[in-house]
């Protein structure tokens, strides 16, 4: 009997851990939002990343406030400058910190651009970056965007220039339930394609989810997926395969690692380890994986400190 229960508990495990990719609509409309309880006392201190982060150099950029690494231009990153700059994404040198080059998207607006994410998206085979323009420090805008396009392609010629391109890009216009957030960490599940967002203002970050297909027609409202026991969330992102997560603040780095047949949504909520975070940034709002499965850190000028790139290396 209790082999039997073991095998029927392990088929109901698959069956929810595959409803959210065959059947979106249903998953998320039957969903019930998660609370936390944790503190970071019970948090592992995680040790196959660098315990101290190795600096790549200082960044010109002073208002960074997202990163992704690039997969069309190896030994890159895209980031990007929040409110009060324009519709700029910058690629930087991993090496250097140095920004080679920038590309203007005409056809877009940065009123408050708080993350970045590369991820699959509606054309399979194809790099995706997801810009969000979903900062809102005062709560009151009321409707948000992310912005989707094929990630751009690096020429010798275009370093140093201001490149304007015109290239086809989805805007995903949505709106909050109940009230307005600020939203810095923006992450995709490449798995199901499902855009997430947690928030930064609230007493505690809340997370929220686009559902792949995100309508590109029209206005939607996103859906309250669950309630994390920290605050202050400032950037997050997932690695490649989707197996991975780091959401960041202020102070912490908070990682999560996928269980096998685990949808995103059950990882999510289970008490995070603790990533290395040293030296903590003056205003740290960017983070993102690379191909080696280390991450790089980035921040905002701030008491007259200069952003520097720093890298955590994947130790094992």
């Amino acid at each position: 009997m209790k082999i039997f229960k073991n095998y029927l508990s392990a088929i109901l495990v698959i069956l929810c851990a595959c409803n959210n990719a065959e059947d979106p609509i249903g998953f998320w409309e039957n969903h019930r939002p998660f609370t936390t309880d944790y503190t970071i006392a019970e948090m592992e201190r995680i040790d196959f990343f660098s315990p101290e982060a190795e600096s790549r150099g200082e960044s010109t950029l002073r208002e960074s406030s997202g990163l992704a690494y690039s997969r069309k231009n190896p030994g890159y990153l895209w980031s990007h400058q929040d409110k009060n700059n324009d519709n700029r994404i910058f690629l930087l040198d991993v090496n250097s910190g140095e920004t080679v080059a920038a590309y203007r998207i005409k056809g877009t607006r940065n009123r408050d651009w708080e993350d970045i994410e590369i991820a699959p998206g509606p054309i399979d085979g194809i790099d995706y970056l997801y810009v969000g323009e979903v900062g809102d420090n005062d709560q009151v805008y009321g409707n948000y965007s992310i912005y989707r396009f094929e990630e751009p392609k690096f020429e010798e010629a275009h370093r140093g220039q201001i490149i304007d391109l015109e290239i086809p890009f989805d805007e995903i216009k949505f709106q909050f339930p109940n009230k307005n957030h600020d939203t810095e960490a923006l992450m995709v599940d490449p798995k199901t394609k499902d855009i997430y967002l947690a928030t930064k203002r609230d007493f505690w970050s809340i997370l929220f989810v686009l559902p792949y297909p995100q309508n590109v027609n029209e206005e939607t409202t996103a859906i309250h997926a669950g309630t994390f026991s920290f605050r202050v969330a400032t950037a997050g992102t997932v690695s490649r395969d989707g197996n991975e997560v780091l959401i960041k603040n202020y102070d912490r780095i908070f990682y999560w690692k996928r269980n096998e047949s685990e949808s995103f949504i059950d990882m999510i909520q289970r008490v995070p380890a603790l990533a290395p975070y040293n030296p903590a940034e003056a205003q740290g709002e960017a983070i993102c994986f690379d191909h080696q499965g280390g991450y790089f850190t980035l921040s905002e000028f701030s008491n007259s400190i200069v952003p520097e790139l720093f890298y955590y290396k994947r130790l094992n």
